[in-house]
């Protein structure tokens, strides 16, 4: 019998898929870009030229961390998850394969190119090398980090697939253990320093839990004194080696035990019952509220059957304002600081923006896949009273909510200083809010699966801008650098106006002419599969 007989067919499979190639070429693009752009920066400024090897080699080895550690949202989180969904894991357990056999089988399938591109990052790291003010000990650390950090990825997006069998919560819970890992240990030392008095050496202890810890080592090397640096480095990427191993032996253990569909009779599934009741409510106040949406749009009680939706954007608004408000009171004006304030409010927008991205994406895709789409444009509905009513769906969900935070983020920029920042921001927010809403209709109701529809939205929307974004900024940068602009301020504002030009330029485009001008001339023939 053949060895490992899934990985050799799924390897042989990767290697005639022509995105094999293209991925790697894109991922060492995007690096050369990176290598262009912090270049032209440091050759206009008054950088010495023995410290741009490192200062290379700290943008690359950020935006390669980046890579390794979010390569699971789209490679693994929903590999097995589809399988048990689909009803096909069951016939590979009919035969003599084994868990591992799976569980390897697709790990190698999903790992290809993301590892690929690891390799194709790595040359132009060594880039630095060449440059001076770095270490070829460094170089090795950094490569052997980012490896061990892409492996964490993909084995807990494995684990968490193992576990679940809907494609939007197996992709955020993967994103929330992920970036949970990352983050814990820092909240965890930030809390016992701040109530306990936790001493540093302790809470540098509890960050090498981290796999963000040894990208920290190397960007900085800056450790309390007594701690041995290299020793903490490697029991840092140690922990994580076996972590790693730990969760791939626990997805081998698990999936041929989960894989079926069991009645639930435990007390936790009893409570799951009685909370979903509380949420949708008992038999009169269901035919209440569902004749109040029907009587709007009838696809528009398909999307909010459950009455709570608006109420969690409003607990995450009172939540995020809470917060600031705790800092403000706490921390003082540090709070209107930029360096903090402006981190945050990127950070508040990005969640938020994901949310409306998952729930535009989902309904269309679950409902074309099962069939349900199909149905309903057998009724006298039409192809525009189901645009119109998850429009409407999203509108009760997302509006207000987004328009009261949308204030509150122009007071905070007013008071900080920044008022070219406060209307841009409002208006920023809202363009991006309907240019997510019709990219993520169509690619839900286009896209392959779920996870493509999400991270493709994600990709156009939130992330194509900022790419274009800060390449304008390094060439103004490297432009101001080289004639000797001097900074009076109005640089800033350019780079201010280059941002929201880039971002409404971007919303206008993909949302509203590319995505929009698709959904209602091709809604039919996407749905039918003409």
């Amino acid at each position: 019998m053949t060895l490992l007989p899934i990985v050799e067919r799924e390897l042989r499979v990767a290697s005639r898929r022509a995105g094999t190639f293209w991925g790697r070429v894109l991922v060492a693009l995007a690096a050369l870009l990176v290598f262009g752009g912090v270049m032209a920066v440091l050759v206009g400024n008054t950088t010495p030229s023995s410290s741009h090897g490192r200062y290379l080699f700290g943008a690359l080895l950020i935006i390669a961390f980046g890579y390794c550690l979010l390569a699971d949202a789209r490679a693994t989180a929903d590999c097995l998850s589809e399988e048990k969904r689909e009803g096909t894991l069951g016939l590979l357990f009919l035969t003599d394969l084994k868990g591992y056999d799976v569980v390897l089988g697709k790990l190698a399938a999903t790992s290809v190119n993301t590892i690929y591109g690891l390799i194709a990052i790595v040359p132009v790291l060594a880039v630095s090398l060449q440059l001076g003010g770095i270490t070829a000990g460094e170089l090795i650390r950094a490569a052997l980090m980012l490896l061990n950090t892409l492996l964490f990825s993909l084995t807990a997006g494995l684990f968490v697939s193992a576990m679940s069998q809907d494609e939007r919560k197996a992709m955020f819970s993967t994103l929330f253990v992920v970036i949970g890992s990352v983050l814990g240990p820092l909240m965890v030392s930030f809390s016992l320093g701040v109530f306990l008095g936790l001493p540093e050496e302790g809470a540098v202890a509890i960050l090498a839990l981290s796999p963000a810890f040894d990208l920290g080592y190397l960007l900085y090397g800056q450790l309390p004194r007594g701690f041995p640096g290299l020793w903490l480095f490697w029991g840092s990427f140690v922990w994580i080696h076996l972590l790693n191993w730990a969760l791939l032996v626990a997805t081998c253990w698990l999936l041929p035990r989960v894989w079926q569909a069991r009645e639930r009779k435990s007390a936790v599934a009893r409570v799951e019952e009685r909370f979903e009741q509380k949420l949708y409510g008992n038999g009169l106040t269901r035919r209440r509220f569902r004749r109040r949406l029907l009587d709007q749009n009838p696809f528009l009680w398909l999307a909010q059957r459950e009455r709570g939706k608006p109420w969690y954007v409003w607990f995450y608004v009172v939540a995020v304002t809470t917060t600031w408000l705790w800092g403000r009171v706490t921390q003082g004006s540090v709070m209107f600081d930029a360096n903090v304030f402006m981190p945050g409010l990127m950070i508040i927008q990005a969640f938020f923006k994901v949310w409306i991205v998952s729930e535009a994406c989902t309904r269309l895709a679950h409902d074309r896949r099962s069939g349900a789409l199909e149905l309903l444009l057998s009724t006298p509905l039409t192809p525009a009273d189901v645009l119109r009513g998850q429009w409407l769906a999203l509108r009760r969900q997302f509006l207000k909510p987004l328009l009261v935070l949308a204030v509150l983020e122009c007071l905070v920029l007013w008071r900080a200083d920044y008022p070219e920042l406060t209307w841009m921001n409002a208006l920023m927010f809202l363009a991006d809010f309907m240019a997510l809403g019709w990219v993520g209709m169509w690619l839900g109701l286009s896209a392959k699966n779920l996870v493509r529809a999400l991270a493709g939205t994600v990709g156009l929307v939130l992330v194509l801008p900022w790419l274009a974004t800060f390449t304008a900024w390094i060439l103004l940068r490297s432009f101001t650098g080289t004639f000797n602009v001097p900074d009076d301020g109005s640089i800033r504002f350019v780079q201010t106006v280059i941002w929201f030009g880039v971002g409404i330029s971007n919303s206008a485009v993909w949302g509203g002419l590319w995505a929009r001008h698709r959904l209602r001339h091709r809604f039919l023939a996407t749905t039918l599969q003409l």
